[in-house]
């Protein structure tokens, strides 16, 4: 959806919101408007008629105005602070809920730390400017002009004075607009290419560690981190430029004003309370431009911090998938159909060609081959994580483009080499694949899984907190977690993505048996990295360039095939070596 990419134009479509505390801005301004007023009287009128009466009475009507704008300040802010705060929720809401459904051709180019900037650090910039524009500089700009309004009653020639600001200002801003833009989107992409670099080499501190080269990283990260102090730099003497700029052209407006009122004045056609008035006012009608002045760094990053995050919110680049069809119940047959695909990135370089394959229900089918010969991309594209060039996947005879996709995947689980494991207990990992599941059920997967036995020697069994990722579990236990979750969404279809390659003989035994447990009755297809773990595989699919080279069984491909023979022969050398190195 298009929508305006302007900061000013947030607030207004959540106007609704705003409206509480604009009537309290409102009433902030007029609680001391009169005071330049009552000031020219007090001067005017009861000195020097010694009316010491009026002038306490005005004094106690100034404390009294005072105060009101100091009661009405503090609910304003308040209820501002939380209208604020509502929206960048709202914000930051629809910003993650875009990136869950953002297609792989954006996801796949677009880095995790670029993401996490946006969703971070340029939804607060964009709080912070929206607080600075409804807390300050909206009441500044409503009081300014009604007390200018005032003055011109008080005196038409003195506020003529006043309005020679404007052409001018609006020269300057114009001037310096482009140049703060330029430099403020200089320093946001600056932030998030080190926040991205960051994010990736934190992640990497093991492996730079282990390799005894974190000197590599801190230069990388340091490079970096240059590049974004320098546009900052750049950045704050463009600021600075135009506040100097700003500073000097208001004081010479006060000094016009000041210079004009005493020759009114000398001349008697001024009253001296008059220019009193005005000297009083100056500052409340110029503090629009000092706000402007003073802060317009901050609106240019706020600005600059909107338009970036609309970026993501505008992309057209989101999963299309729009089917209804629901499986009621699903049987887990998958066919390619002449099936044609490329990743987005890189469209030139072909994956599948004319690709056919049928997966018959609760068949369990192993697909092998070099890296790059398609394995993990068939995968992909049964869960509908891209959309095929041409051709048709279909579920259960229908197309892909019929289903309702969620719901599909509903039926679907995947076991990982790497299973991602996230922070908090086991029992809330697990309750991921089925949020209402009971204590009962758990466990019962858990020991499926061959996962129970080490998860109640943890030190709160099923309620013991995991570390970021898991990393206080091994291998193994992460795997038997994943197939544990598997097993609890009790899929149709069953994706097994090298699930034991990573694994010791110990591991890889238990895994093995779990997943057998777990592949029973389902549509199930392994991605094998070791060979020895699909020789229960109904079929074996060999792969090679994005088409089907061989398939059939273990013990007959072992036999008399030649690609699969070959792959054979090629781990069982690679075994024995690592057995001789060990020896």
């Amino acid at each position: 959806m298009k929508q305006s990419k302007d900061i000013l134009s947030l607030i207004y479509d959540n106007r609704s919101s705003f409206s509480k505390g604009l009537f309290l801005v409102i009433f902030r301004v007029i609680a001391i408007i009169p005071l330049p007023w009552l000031f020219r009287v007090i001067i005017d009128d009861y000195i020097p008629s010694n009316n010491q009466i009026g002038i306490v009475s005005i004094c106690i009507l100034c404390v009294g105005c005072l105060l009101m704008h100091y009661a009405f300040s503090i609910a304003g802010a308040n209820a501002i602070v939380t209208s604020v705060s509502k929206t960048l929720v709202s914000l930051r809401s629809r910003l993650f809920h875009k990136i869950q459904f953002l297609s792989f051709a954006y996801l796949d180019q677009e880095s995790t730390g670029k993401l996490l900037s946006k969703y971070s650090f340029d939804s607060r910039k964009i709080q912070d400017t929206m607080l600075l524009i409804m807390n300050q500089c909206m009441p500044n700009m409503i009081l300014g002009l009604s007390v200018f309004t005032l003055l011109i009653f008080m005196d038409w020639r003195l506020a003529l004075l006043l309005l020679f600001v404007i052409p001018v200002f609006l020269i300057i801003k114009l001037y310096f607009k482009q140049m703060l833009i330029r430099e403020n989107n200089r320093a946001r992409l600056a932030q998030e290419t080190l926040t991205g670099n960051a994010n990736e080499l934190l992640s990497a501190v093991r492996l730079f560690r282990s390799l005894g080269e974190e000197e590599k990283a801190e230069k990388k990260i340091d490079n970096h981190n240059h590049n974004f102090g320098e546009s900052l730099i750049n950045l704050t003497v463009a600021s600075s430029i135009f506040g100097t700029s700003m500073f000097v052209f208001t004081n010479v407006i006060q000094l016009t004003v000041i210079a004009g009122g005493s020759y009114l004045v000398l001349q008697g056609s001024v009253s001296l309370g008059t220019l009193f008035a005005f000297v009083i006012a100056l500052p409340t009608v110029m503090m629009p431009i000092n706000m402007i002045t003073q802060f317009s760094e901050q609106y240019f990053t706020g600005q600059e911090s909107y338009e970036s995050i609309c970026e993501v919110l505008e992309t057209d680049l989101v999963e299309n998938w729009h089917g209804s069809v629901l499986l009621h119940p699903m049987q887990g047959d998958v066919k390619f159909e002449r099936v044609h695909f490329s990743y987005p990135s890189k469209k030139e370089s072909i994956v599948l060609s004319d690709f056919n394959l049928h997966i018959r229900p609760g068949e369990h089918i192993a697909l092998v081959g070099e890296s790059g010969s398609g394995k993990s991309t068939i995968a992909n594209l049964i869960l509908g994580l891209y959309d095929i060039s041409s051709g048709t996947i279909k579920i259960d005879n229908q197309s892909h483009h019929s289903l309702n996709m969620r719901e599909f995947r509903k039926n679907c689980a995947i076991v990982m080499q790497d299973n991602l494991i996230l922070s908090g207990s086991v029992i809330d990992n697990l309750r991921i694949a089925k949020a209402d599941a009971t204590d009962k059920e758990i466990r019962e997967a858990a020991i499926a899984a061959n996962a129970d036995e080490f998860i109640d020697q943890l030190p709160n069994g099923f309620e013991t907190l995991m570390g970021e990722r898991g990393v206080s579990l091994s291998g193994g236990q992460r795997q038997r977690i994943s197939i544990a979750r598997a097993i609890l969404r009790n899929p149709k279809i069953l994706i097994l993505d090298e699930a034991t390659s990573a694994l010791d003989n110990e591991s890889e035994r238990m895994i093995q048996e779990a997943m057998d447990k777990l592949a029973n009755g389902r549509t199930v297809v392994s991605i094998a990295h070791r060979l020895s773990t699909i020789r229960n595989a109904d079929r074996i699919i060999v792969m090679g360039h994005g088409k089907i080279l061989e398939q059939g069984t273990f013990k007959n491909l072992a036999k008399e095939s030649i690609h699969f023979k070959k792959l054979l022969t090629s781990q069982i050398e690679m075994t024995e070596q690592l057995i001789e190195m060990n020896a």
